[in-house]
C-alpha cells in the first residue's frame, strides 16, 4: 500500500471516529420525566475542529521506487460540547428554555415571552 493511501485511511478513520463522538445522543439527550409529567429534552452544542498536515523535508532529490521520501507531519483535534437549553413539553405546550453566558439573550428571550402572554390576554379579553 502506497503512503498517500495509507494516510488517506488513517485520516477517513479519523474523520469517522469524531463523527460517531456528535452522534444524536449527545445532541439531543435523552428525556427526563419530572413528578408532574412535564417531558424535559437537554440539547447541546456541538464543536469540532480539525486539523492536518504534513510535508516533505529534505534535500530534493530523485528517489528511486523503494526509498521514501523524508516525511514530517501531525494532526490536532478539537470537541466543545457546551449544554445549550432544554425542550419542555408539559402537555399543553412545548417550550425551549436556553442556556446562555448573554444578558441580552435572556432579556430578548423574556420580552418574547411577555409579548406572547399580552396577546393571550387580549384574545381572552374580546
Amino acid at each position: 500500500m502506497d503512503k498517500k493511501k495509507k494516510i488517506d485511511g488513517i485520516m477517513e478513520k479519523t474523520a469517522e471516529q469524531l463523527t460517531a463522538l456528535a452522534d444524536v445522543n449527545t445532541v439531543i439527550g435523552k428525556p427526563v420525566f419530572s413528578a408532574s409529567g412535564a417531558q424535559i429534552i437537554p440539547f447541546t452544542k456541538v464543536t469540532m475542529g480539525y486539523l492536518s498536515g504534513g510535508g516533505e523535508y529534505g534535500e530534493v532529490k530523485a528517489v528511486k521506487e523503494d526509498e521514501c521520501f523524508p516525511f514530517a507531519g501531525g494532526a490536532g483535534t478539537v470537541v466543545n460540547i457546551k449544554p445549550a437549553g432544554f425542550l419542555i413539553d408539559d402537555g399543553k405546550e412545548c417550550r425551549v428554555v436556553r442556556i446562555t453566558d448573554d444578558p441580552l439573550d435572556g432579556l430578548i428571550e423574556k420580552a418574547g415571552e411577555l409579548v406572547e402572554r399580552l396577546v393571550k390576554k387580549d384574545e381572552k379579553e374580546e
